[in-house]
């Protein structure tokens, strides 16, 4: 039975986390199979580099600026109802790479793609949060799920990998994506309870509406950033404001003079900080694993499938850092964790910048320790426990907002190498070398990026002690944990 206020109560939990992650697993395989098959859509539909360029353009674009519009819908006319509407554009869209090779549509069904990751995406956060009761069965549920999320990156590519090395034709592998969103749609209704529209959800979606353009423009800029050479101060530069975006919208939207916004924002510092560290880190992960992707096969001659068991121990160093980070954190408090966390990171991209990425044995010790620190994007929990007065939907659309930069920026500085040499590559040595030079700028962008993750952990969270574990109110409707009400991104 819906509760008041949006929350609803499922007599078994246990299937519906497990159905809101594997929808949250799709939505990563599906980028990770479409990247894979471009060189097959390349050759089948006729597109030149730049045509390769908006289909991966507009899919980070649309899934960058949606997760907040997509999370006031679901308020507004049920998280269940928004969900579904999500797996449906899903299904049709990873269906159409299979039936047509016309540029146009495929690049409006990338677009429609990226509309329906941000929607489950959103959903599905918001619906493991209505299913469970404040405290800690609901704090476990939700770092079940952050954890998969955070994991899914690494995890899939081997599954995407074999099954289009199993598949006669890349054709096949898009209509097993489009299978597996149909049987979620069908399983939905099944396995999960419908919530109550909150009261005053229409107003939301006019407020969170704001974020779409400036989130929108802000992955598109980031894409068109990668395609011009600029330095590397820059691209840093764009990288932390893009990671301060979500919490400035946040406050800007309450229509406060500038004045009350900075002062606001140095108040609620702690909720700044974590919602700039989720980006910062996701940044870095995100671009990492893509970098990683095409270093090992172009420089270290690994074949696709030996490049995704090169992957796997980045899960092992998320699931470690999940394990160990919130122990830490209890006993020396969240910023000292979170910030050894992120010092771990810049580590492990120093060692990559120092030995290259040219063969298994020499990436997977740094991988693991920039998979550790990346556990730090299982703690959004900790971070709304911890006083940080910071939402894990908040925590969430940052974490999305940051995989869309990495994926636009670290490429980006590999293309703008090779632009810049083009003239100068007379032969596969010569593009080994310049590619060798390009991966070497982004394990450097990721030492920064981590760095700055880590000052920001610093300056923000080192005041905060996790709080004890509420007991939960009577009628209590759902929504944030206690601790957190009235705080950015409700």
């Amino acid at each position: 039975m819906a509760s008041s206020g949006g929350a609803v109560r499922t007599r078994r939990s246990g299937p519906a986390v497990v159905l809101l992650a594997v929808a949250q697993v799709l939505v990563v395989f599906d980028t990770t199979v479409f990247t894979m098959g471009l060189p097959w859509l390349m050759a089948r539909a006729g597109l030149s580099i730049s045509g390769l360029t908006w289909l991966l353009t507009v899919y980070s674009v649309c899934f960058a600026a949606l997760p907040a519009l997509a999370a006031a819908l679901g308020e507004a006319f049920g998280q269940r109802r928004v969900l579904t509407a999500g797996l449906v554009l899903s299904t049709l869209a990873a269906a159409v790479p299979g039936v047509t090779s016309d540029a146009s549509l495929l690049l409006g069904a990338r677009a429609v793609q990226g509309v329906a990751a941000a929607v489950i995406t959103a959903g599905a956060l918001a619906l493991i949060d209505a299913a469970h009761p404040a405290g800690p069965v609901r704090d476990r549920a939700l770092n079940v799920h952050f954890v998969v999320v955070a994991a899914a990156l690494p995890a899939v590519l081997l599954p995407a990998v074999l099954l289009l090395d199993l598949t006669s034709d890349t054709e096949t592998a898009f209509w097993v994506q489009a299978a597996a969103s149909a049987v979620l749609l069908v399983l939905t209704p099944l396995v999960l309870t419908e919530t109550t529209p909150v009261p005053g959800g229409a107003r939301r979606v006019g407020r969170a509406a704001q974020w779409v353009m400036p989130l929108g423009f802000l992955a598109w800029f980031a894409d068109w950033l990668g395609d011009h050479s600029v330095s590397l101060e820059t691209v840093v530069l764009i990288a932390v404001a893009g990671a301060l975006l979500p919490s400035v919208l946040a406050w800007a939207g309450r229509g406060e003079r500038m004045p009350e916004l900075f002062a606001r924002l140095y108040r609620e510092r702690a909720a700044v900080g974590a919602y700039t560290v989720v980006a910062l880190v996701a940044t870095c992960l995100a671009g990492l694993l893509y970098i990683l992707s095409l270093a090992l096969q172009l420089l270290g001659g690994m074949s696709p499938v030996q490049v995704g068991w090169a992957m796997l121990p980045a899960v092992a160093g998320i699931a470690l850092g999940w394990l160990v980070l919130p122990v830490l954190a209890a006993r020396i408090g969240v910023g000292i964790t979170v910030a050894g966390a992120c010092a771990v990171a810049a580590v492990g991209f120093l060692v990559l910048s120092l030995r290259g990425a040219a063969g298994f044995g020499a990436v997977v010790p740094p991988l693991l320790l920039v998979a550790f620190g990346c556990g730090v994007l299982a703690l959004p929990v900790g971070f709304a426990r911890s006083g940080s007065g910071a939402l894990p939907q908040g925590l969430n659309s940052s974490r999305q907002l940051g995989t869309g930069l990495g994926v636009s920026l670290f490429p980006g500085i590999v293309v703008a190498v090779q632009q810049e040499s083009s003239s100068r590559m007379t032969d596969i040595k010569a593009y080994r070398s310049y590619l060798a030079h390009g991966a070497h700028d982004c394990f450097q962008l990721g030492v920064a990026l981590s760095l700055a993750a880590m000052v920001v952990a610093l300056l923000t969270l080192t005041r905060i002690t996790p709080a004890p574990e509420p007991e939960p109110e009577p009628g209590l409707s759902g929504g944030a944990p206690a601790g957190t009400a009235g705080s950015p991104g409700s």
